[in-house]
């Protein structure tokens, strides 16, 4: 078992803090009081991420015991500069709210995900190489670039394009090889229609061939 309270840089508790343990797709959100706990945890060492909005993400190791629960105390730091923008724009609330959903579902494992370390570590020169070693892909000629396909048994159709949004908004006739990696905070790809989040494949907008979930880099970063 893991315990713990999420608190900012006056000691005051952070409630809906997301934490996460994304090798073991557990995830969840602290209380009104900041608290959070994993229960049934295997023993051993494991990484631990803590997101909130207009806070500094971090990530920290723990080892968990057969001994008494383990139990941490996390401090976020605000990020004013955030909030700042949050309060002045609507949009951008929205974008990056977007990108933490993102983190999110990456740490419950529904899903394959790319984050910008991912993307940077491999060191692509088109979005298509960042999927090449992904299972159930296959790459078509798309204008100057490379498009992807989904090859599950679902999709009957060999030319059937996935669905793509890019920062909450589908994005009609959109391959992936428009999208520079540079300019990528984090993707997520679904295979079919029952793996697609509700809110990718609302009022009929999405086809059975995949979705793919595109979160534009924030400036600065």
């Amino acid at each position: 078992m893991l315990r713990g309270i999420v608190t900012d840089s006056a000691g005051d508790p952070i409630a809906d803090a997301a934490v996460g343990i994304v090798a073991l797709h557990q995830a969840t959100r602290t209380t009104e009081d900041g608290r959070f706990t994993f229960v049934r945890l295997p023993l051993g060492e494991v990484e631990v991420s803590v997101r909130r909005l207009g806070y500094e993400p971090r990530t920290f190791r723990v080892t968990i015991t057969a001994s008494a629960p383990d139990s941490v105390k996390v401090k976020l730091v605000e990020l004013p500069e955030v909030l700042s923008a949050m309060a002045s724009s609507a949009p951008e609330a929205h974008r990056r709210q977007g990108i933490e959903d993102f983190y999110w579902r990456r740490a419950r494992g529904i899903g394959v995900f790319f984050t910008k370390d991912d993307i940077q570590a491999r060191r692509a020169s088109a979005t298509s190489d960042l999927l090449r070693s992904t299972p159930g892909l296959r790459f078509v000629r798309a204008g100057g670039g490379k498009g992807v396909r989904f090859t599950s048994p679902s999709n009957a159709r060999r030319d059937c394009m996935p669905t793509i949004w890019l920062d909450g908004q589908r994005a009609t006739g959109m391959e992936i090889d428009d999208l520079s990696p540079n300019d990528i905070e984090g993707m997520e790809l679904y295979q079919s229609l029952s793996s697609t989040p509700a809110q990718f494949y609302r009022g009929g907008s999405t086809t059975p061939c995949g979705t793919i979930v595109v979160w534009s880099r924030l400036p600065g970063t």
